[in-house]
């Protein structure tokens, strides 16, 4: 059965709730560490479990998901992933080690996603308004840590993959308007075995209203946080990011 979170207390507090019916249980953890957390519950399938694989050398945890469709992390539809035709930063760390049509993240299902990506074959793709926007070679993705960067800001897209911007900037108006669908990790909303991520995947980080990369930047190299201060592993092209902005950041 999927695991629901509650965010119950608005800083960082949750209600584990067993969705079965003979009996449900209810605990109090901090699954997702952070404050900011805004829209309010997270949906866990059941074949996903958490790791120590880190890409930080001091350490932490990732999430590992596998060709299996109770593999993935959900929430809500909501006002906080329809980013309009304004600037945005979606990031996240992953470490793939398989998959057919893998979605890292996705706002639909293919191939009417709202918004998502996957990394098909060796190749980075980013769909917007059920199309693809942007496809490039990802290089190097197999078995390895990667950090990934989806980021809009003043109609012009780019991906950054490990803090160097991949393949040419896009022109980029696409207006993301959905507020019903949930937003899906690790899957799509009509879940597959197909669209399985297979592998770990830590750090991801959704943003509104702020481009937070604005050029070829210094990766982190610890965990992200809701709020940050401009450039702060060192570097350049980095924007502080103020109250407000972060609409989801999940850290096992």
């Amino acid at each position: 059965m999927p695991i629901t979170l509650l965010n119950t207390n608005g800083s960082g507090g949750f209600s584990l709730i067993n969705n079965n019916s003979q009996g449900g249980i209810s605990v109090s953890i901090n699954q997702v560490s952070t404050s900011s957390f805004i829209n309010p519950t997270l949906t866990i399938g059941s074949a996903v479990t958490t790791n120590t694989q880190s890409p930080f050398v001091g350490g932490g945890n990732s999430y590992v998901f596998s060709s299996n469709v109770n593999s993935f992390i959900s929430t809500p539809g909501s006002s906080d992933w329809a980013v309009g035709t304004g600037d945005f930063t979606i990031e996240w760390f992953a470490r793939q080690s398989g998959g057919t049509f893998p979605r890292a993240f996705s706002i639909g299902t293919y191939s009417t996603a709202t918004i998502a990506n996957s990394i098909e074959g060796g190749t980075f793709y980013y769909w917007a308004n059920s199309g693809v926007r942007y496809s490039n070679s990802a290089g190097t993705t197999s078995n390895t840590w990667v950090h990934w960067a989806i980021v809009r800001q003043s109609n012009i897209t780019k991906i950054y993959k490990d803090g160097t911007q991949l393949g040419s900037q896009i022109t980029d108006n696409n207006n993301i308007t959905n507020t019903s669908t949930a937003l899906t990790i690790g899957n799509e909303t009509t879940k597959s075995t197909g669209a399985s991520f297979v592998g770990y995947l830590t750090n991801f980080r959704w943003i509104k209203g702020l481009a937070v990369y604005t050029g070829n930047f210094t990766k982190p190299t610890s965990q992200l946080t809701a709020t940050a201060s401009a450039n702060p592993y060192g570097g350049s092209n980095t924007q502080a990011i103020g109250s407000g902005y972060t609409k989801l950041l999940l850290i096992p």
